[in-house]
């Protein structure tokens, strides 16, 4: 069940916030102004509806971006949004031993990580979930088009989702381990 709760956690929040804040914040630090959301169906902004199975987990538009740089940001603000919080996430859960409800939410935020990876898939020539997907690279694209080299963005990519996926699996391991919820 605790399972459950976090992937349908991680999938909405996650893809709410790789929109929201990622895409839509980043371009609004820039000027620009949020005309379109929609996550897992439905529509958030500028409307609330149901508008159907797209494609897509989620999508924000914005209007008002000027220049190469600042459009390349906010492509890439997305999955590195996510990053960060896992990066934070994981942090958090060695800082501190979290018990309970506590505890599953920050190993939820610490799997967020994993969107920077399965984005940068297709720059490798992987499908974004392995077998299916799209094969568009949207993080890699947008390094690119901001001046780092390729390589050196999938080689930080593949570095940083070892470590971190390490880093998850222990705390994963250890809240099975251990009883996640305390019993008085």
């Amino acid at each position: 069940m605790v399972s459950f709760v976090i992937l349908a956690f991680d999938l909405v929040v996650g893809t709410a916030w790789h929109e929201v804040v990622g895409h839509g914040l980043t371009a609004v630090a820039f000027g620009a102004r949020i005309t379109y959301v929609e996550v897992m169906g439905f529509e958030w902004f500028p409307h609330i509806r149901w508008v159907g199975a797209t494609g897509y987990f989620g999508r924000c538009y914005n209007s008002g971006i000027e220049g190469d740089a600042a459009t390349a940001l906010v492509f890439l603000g997305g999955s590195m949004s996510t990053w960060l919080v896992g990066v934070v996430a994981v942090c958090l859960l060695y800082l501190r031993h979290w018990h309970g409800w506590m505890r599953v939410f920050i190993i939820a935020l610490s799997v967020w990580w994993l969107d920077l990876l399965l984005y940068t898939l297709p720059s490798l020539g992987i499908p974004r979930f392995f077998f299916w997907g799209h094969r568009y690279s949207e993080p890699y694209q947008a390094a690119v088009a901001y001046g780092v080299p390729g390589p050196l963005f999938q080689v930080f990519v593949i570095v940083t989702s070892a470590f971190l996926a390490v880093a998850t699996g222990r705390q994963i391991h250890r809240a099975i381990m251990q009883p996640v919820f305390r019993h008085s």
